[in-house]
């Protein structure tokens, strides 16, 4: 018998990613669509990619709920370069 295997690790989320492939479909769509001449689909990519993360960026700029997550997000995540632990404490000595 061999032994069970363990399910692949799931990718990290990547909302840039993400976008950025609804992107490429769509300019793709209208793109490919209509008459004329075609640019590579390596650089309707690259466009799609630039255009994802200025989205994402303008996201955090301008939209009231995005930058209330952040901050949320932030506040409540420990910066562990403030902690300090004695480690001294409660032994004899």
């Amino acid at each position: 018998m061999s032994a069970p295997q363990k399910p692949a690790a799931a990718a990290p989320h990547d909302p840039i990613l993400e976008l950025a492939e609804k992107l490429y479909i769509q300019i793709c769509g209208h793109v490919y669509s209509a008459g004329g001449e075609k640019p590579q689909p390596k650089a309707v990519a690259q466009l799609s990619f630039k255009l994802a993360e200025v989205f994402q960026a303008a996201n955090f700029e301008f939209n009231p709920t995005a930058i209330a997550a952040r901050a949320a997000k932030e506040k409540s995540s420990v910066n562990l370069d403030n902690v300090k632990i004695d480690f001294g404490a409660g032994q004899p000595g």
